[in-house]
Formats: structure tokens, sequence, C-alpha cells
């Protein structure tokens, strides 16, 4: 984990933080603003993204590539792997893994050593999937 930064103490970003870990819905910076905008109405977006990006900084979230290059964000920073509905965008945790037993899937330069491991397979949910073939009248 980075080492934390020396930062104030601010209300709004323990706001931020306790937000995210209360959801597994990997928010976007615009859903966390609009979900926190009522209990905070001096809340500004730019102020999310300043906190957003000081989190992650600290080791204390990561930031999720999910689809047409919009961040999400989650609260568990260990390495795990994420699947992206390219219908629906929701993205959802996998199982953890281990960074070096992933990098060995891959080709490495010699000398590399794995850090860690951010991987995202995106394809259609089960949901998805079960909605689609009910309006298509197969399943």
């Amino acid at each position: 984990m980075p080492e934390e930064k020396k930062t104030r103490h601010s209300q709004q970003r323990d706001m931020i933080y306790d937000y995210l870990r209360s959801t597994r819905e990997h928010p976007s910076a615009e859903t966390i603003y609009t979900a926190l905008k009522a209990k905070m109405p001096n809340l500004s977006l730019g102020t999310v993204y300043r906190n957003l990006k000081l989190l992650e900084e600290n080791g204390r979230i990561r930031r999720v590539p999910a689809l047409q290059n919009a961040e999400r964000y989650d609260c568990i920073c260990c390495d795990h792997a994420h699947f992206v509905c390219t219908k629906c965008g929701k993205v959802r945790d996998l199982e953890p893994i281990d960074a070096r037993e992933a990098a060995g899937a891959f080709t490495l330069e010699k000398g590399d050593v794995p850090m860690s491991v951010s991987l995202t397979i995106s394809g259609i949910c089960a949901e998805c999937r079960k909605n689609t073939l009910a309006q298509t009248g197969k399943g």
C-alpha cells in the first residue's frame, strides 16, 4: 500500500470514503456527488474529484476503468478483478488474485517484477442476458 500523504482532516473526504465503504456498486464521481449533495449542500463535483484523487493516492481506494473511459471507484484495495457489463455498465468484484500468479499468464521481460494487477473483464451480465433473451423470445 502506498505511504499515506499527510493531509488535513476533511469531513467531506470522510463522507466520500464512508459512502464508498457502504456500497458494492463501484460508483462514479458524479454518483457520489449526487448521493452526498443533500447532506452537504456546499459540496462541489470538483471537491469530490479532488478527494477521490487523494484517497487513491493514499491507497484507501482504487480507481476502476469502466465503459467509455468512465472511472468508477472501489474501496477494496487488494488485487482483484472486475467484471463490467457492456450493456448496463454494472461493475462487479471478482475474487482476489495473486499478482505474481496472474502475471504468470503473460509474457513479461526478464527481470520484471509484478507488484499489482488490475484486470477488467467485460461482457454481458447474467441479468442483461436474461432480459435480452426474454425480449427476443429465446431462452
